[in-house]
């Protein structure tokens, strides 16, 4: 990693060049890189704007100059897998918001600044701005307040601003423009990756630990968020028919926390806690099933995942999901806890048809990598040269 040395443009009060920045000339491009500071690999957001930033910074060579610029760099080992080499400035206005709306602008004054997070500086206009979704708008219930009030406020002025918005599925495009955030000639789609999966070992102790070695078990992420709608999984897995099967949830919520909230998990609930990626690819290439119920999703990258794990893939109707899934998966009402029950009892006992739809989650899922993502992403930003 580099360190910035300096910003003089903040020194000389430049925030009204960066505000009027012209497009008519860009002398490269830099990608905002505020998400490094995070938690990389149990962020989806975070880890798709890690995998976007190396495709840009892979295709940028011999074409343009380009960078990812930072004000930390919390795992660095990560970063580096990917061959990325971030350069560092935390400026003087710390590393939150003020960094991203007023450093950064003034740093990269007369360049392309791709964001990949759902925010960016108002006051660069030269810009490109990922809203992955319009979920803290449509599920209120599974944010804070501060965060809706926030995106609210935000999304209007920089859909205004921005040169052109990304989104990854075109369920979220149409959402953002009948909200009124992303008129939809500014607003293009660019799906995500999924294979990143792929690039680790599964480790397979995990199994011995949790005593789900040569068991059958299904596998859903857990979560307190309404939307995700574990409630109706547990409803499903009442079945007296399912009493056996053990439903393994993936994350830091445990039995209390969910009854804390009144929904009340199965006797046969197994809770594995948060888990690395080789634990994750474990899990999903010995499960029989992977469920995912959630009531919406901007994209829905675990369904895919599953996939190239070669697992079968029983999903919701419920947002960008089926569009993701295509028909590599099974996809059930949102809602309908009997119709869960029910697919899950099919694909455990119809080696058959799970066999059919594992071979079809395998091929949508290889139409889904990061090479194919980040081709077309490099497309949609070299019309901005």
């Amino acid at each position: 990693m580099r360190s910035v040395e300096t910003v003089t443009q903040l020194q000389r009060s430049d925030l009204a060049l960066a505000h009027t920045d012209s497009v008519s000339s860009v002398s490269r491009i830099t990608i905002n890189g505020k998400f490094l500071q995070g938690d990389l690999m149990r962020n989806g957001v975070h880890r798709t704007a890690l995998n976007f930033s190396a495709q840009i910074l892979r295709r940028a060579q011999g074409v343009i100059p380009a960078r990812i610029v930072a004000p930390h760099v919390n795992d660095v080992r990560t970063v580096g897998m990917l061959g990325l080499e971030p350069e560092v400035f935390a400026g003087r206005l710390g590393k939150g918001q003020g960094w991203e709306m007023l450093t950064l602008p003034a740093l990269t004054r007369g360049e392309l600044l791709v964001n990949f997070c759902n925010l960016g500086p108002i006051l660069h206009r030269n810009s490109v701005v990922m809203i992955h979704d319009a979920q803290v708008l449509t599920q209120p219930q599974s944010y804070s307040r501060r965060q809706v009030l926030g995106y609210r406020l935000l999304w209007r002025q920089i859909s205004r601003h921005a040169r052109a918005i990304l989104t990854v599925s075109e369920h979220s495009r149409q959402t953002l423009a009948e909200l009124g955030f992303a008129p939809l000639d500014k607003t293009f789609v660019v799906h995500n990756g999924t294979d990143h999966i792929l690039r680790t070992a599964p480790d397979e102790t995990i199994l011995q630990r949790m005593n789900l070695a040569d068991r059958r078990f299904v596998v859903a992420l857990g979560s307190l968020q309404p939307h995700k709608n574990l409630a109706t999984l547990f409803r499903a897995f009442e079945a007296p028919q399912l009493a056996d099967v053990p439903l393994v949830l993936v994350g830091q919520p445990g039995r209390r926390d969910y009854e804390a909230r009144g929904w009340s998990p199965p006797r046969n609930a197994v809770f594995v806690g948060p888990v690395n990626d080789a634990e994750l690819r474990a899990l999903y290439t010995q499960a029989t099933a992977f469920l995912f119920p959630s009531v919406t999703e901007g994209f829905g990258l675990p369904p895919i995942e599953a996939m190239h794990c070669g697992t079968a893939a029983l999903v919701s109707d419920g947002g960008a999901i089926p569009e993701v899934s295509g028909p590599g998966a099974c996809v059930l009402p949102t809602r309908d806890p009997d119709a869960w029950a029910d697919a899950v009892l099919k694909y455990l006992g119809d080696d058959a048809a799970r066999s059919a739809l594992e071979a079809r989650g395998r091929v949508r899922a290889q139409q889904l990598t990061w090479d194919q993502a980040g081709a077309t992403l490099w497309q949609r930003l070299s019309t901005m040269l």
